[in-house]
């Protein structure tokens, strides 16, 4: 079976991992760099190229879209999308998920607990919109990023309304605006999620002084065996978002897990810190997928 993989960084740890994975389940898997794709519409109809080459072979495509990649690689997604070679994750769940509010408010319409949030478009009335969510301190998180990156932490209206000024009227960078749940700091639990059932879970855990746990920001994880509400949850927020494959991000809360965020593109660190192996299964799962999901030459011939 050939298997796509797309992924800008060829050389990432995930994206090693599932080519091998691929390799050792008897299958040709195809890295495949995003920008490396030509797609064409109309004329001749539609069509799909790689580094000059047709690249319509293939069984079945996993996306690895990086907030980077994320643009210009979901049109190559809904391209193969079209072309009736079956996809985990679709382009649409992948945008959705990459979105933090959206993902927040799609998962609060499924009846899933999450944060108490809110955006703004300016600073005008942001003193009633905090009275509405919560209290002191905030934390401002991009619409769009990894890693914990240009997340910040605000402890006074001053703080928040400059940070909002700044960000949000001058810059009109969008911010999901979220109270720092106390009881939560400096932890989290990462669950992967493949095919509707759970495969490991760890918890994360920030370094002293830090509030984010991510790995990348210098957090430790710990396999945790998960209670069936923390199960049940997990699966059910994969659900909501239309994923196939998920990394789910929940907060140990006093009223109970909260999912933070769902990520479409999971790392796999969460290998080492376990010992449980995500690629295989994702590769297994992939396969099983395509075989049921392939369109057939009469159902292509109704999209042409």
């Amino acid at each position: 079976m050939n298997i796509a993989i797309l992924s800008f960084g060829t050389q990432n740890s995930a994206t090693q991992r599932l080519a091998e994975a691929a390799s050792a389940a008897g299958h040709t898997p195809h890295v495949l760099n995003p920008f490396g794709f030509y797609l064409h519409i109309g004329s001749e109809g539609k069509r799909i190229y790689y580094e000059g080459e047709l690249a319509e072979d293939f069984d079945v495509l996993l996306p690895r879209l990086s907030e980077k990649t994320v643009a210009y690689g979901a049109e190559v997604v809904f391209h193969f999308e079209w072309l009736g070679i079956p996809v985990l994750n679709r382009a649409t769940s992948i945008i959705n998920a990459r979105h933090k509010f959206r993902s927040l408010r799609i998962l609060a319409e499924h009846g899933l607990p999450i944060p108490p949030s809110f955006t703004v478009g300016s600073s005008q009335f942001l003193d009633r919109a905090v009275r509405e969510t919560g209290d002191y301190p905030f934390v401002m998180k991009p619409f769009a990023g990894t890693h914990g990156k240009a997340i910040l932490l605000l402890d006074t209206p001053t703080s928040l309304a400059s940070a909002v000024d700044t960000l949000c009227d001058d810059l009109h960078q969008d911010y999901v605006i979220q109270p720092l749940i106390k009881e939560a700091v400096g932890k989290d639990i990462r669950v992967i999620v493949v095919g509707g059932k759970v495969i490991v879970a760890m918890r994360r855990i920030a370094p002293v002084g830090e509030f984010r746990s991510n790995i990348h920001r210098g957090g430790r994880g710990e396999i945790v065996a998960l209670p069936d509400s923390y199960t049940d949850i997990a699966i059910r927020a994969t659900a909501a978002m239309e994923l196939e494959v998920a990394g789910v991000d929940l907060l140990e809360t006093d009223n109970g897990p909260v999912v933070l965020e769902v990520n479409p593109s999971p790392g796999f660190e969460i290998e080492a810190v376990t010992g449980v192996p995500i690629a295989e299964p994702i590769i297994a799962f992939a396969v099983k997928y395509s075989q049921t999901h392939r369109r057939s030459a009469s159902d292509e011939s109704l999209h042409s």
